[in-house]
């Protein structure tokens, strides 16, 4: 996020980031705060726009548009789709494990075959940092595998005490019958019930862009609009 030109402000620095990742012909500009001792804590920083991508804290600030805009699920008033629901059973087999952030083999593997599958190929050598780098906020991941002991999914997860925060989630392609993306965000959702936390954050709704309008389908779910939360049921 740091490629480009910036603009110094007050609080931080904006970059210009270059061509935005979720829509098309626009730049994608980002706020990156300077952190003084007793700035609020990235718990609090995320009522208010920013992320975090391993390390580095941002909040979009792009010229003209604010598509970009928070989510978080009511973990007690969730109630599952009926697709969400046959997600899960379609995944009843699979046995899933909390285990710390990290990237051996068997998971670089399992990240390039899908962003190989999934996403735009590329000739990048090794995944990219902000699978293990955390930035020092706690949190783990969840992880999948069959009978047979073999990795289907991981889900990385940033932990407070009242939310969990989905980071990441990568998984194998070759299986697309098992929604697997789907059953992990479920996944994500039953450990906020087990530990009972309130809120579940995935991140930025991009209004326009298809590939994050699945956040929309877990509902109630609450978007951060002009500053404050505004409840979808």
């Amino acid at each position: 996020m740091t490629r480009g030109s910036r603009e110094h402000t007050v609080h931080g620095v904006v970059y210009n980031c270059g061509p935005c990742p979720y829509l098309a012909d626009r730049e994608f500009h980002a706020f990156h705060p300077n952190l003084a001792p007793g700035s609020p804590p990235y718990r609090q920083l995320m009522d208010q726009r920013f992320r975090r991508s391993g390390g580095h804290l941002y909040r979009p600030m792009c010229p003209g548009c604010d598509a970009c805009q928070p989510l978080r699920v009511d973990v007690a008033a969730f109630r599952p789709r009926s697709d969400q629901r046959r997600a899960w059973r379609r995944n009843d087999d699979l046995t899933v494990t909390w285990h710390a952030r990290g990237l051996d083999i068997e998971r670089a593997d399992l990240y390039q075959r899908y962003q190989q599958a999934v996403h735009t190929p590329t000739d990048e050598p090794a995944p990219p940092d902000f699978l293990i780098e955390d930035g020092g906020v706690p949190g783990g991941e969840l992880h999948a595998r069959d009978a047979a002991g073999r990795l289907l999914a991981v889900s990385i997860c940033d932990l407070f005490g009242d939310a969990l925060s989905s980071v990441y989630c990568y998984y194998e392609p070759e299986e697309p019958r098992r929604s697997l993306g789907t059953f992990m965000a479920l996944c994500e959702l039953a450990l906020c019930r087990e530990r009972q936390l309130p809120w579940w954050y995935l991140g930025f709704l991009v209004h326009g862009c298809a590939k994050m309008e699945y956040k929309a389908r877990f509902r109630p779910h609450e978007i951060l609009e002009g500053g404050r939360w505004v409840r979808y049921d």
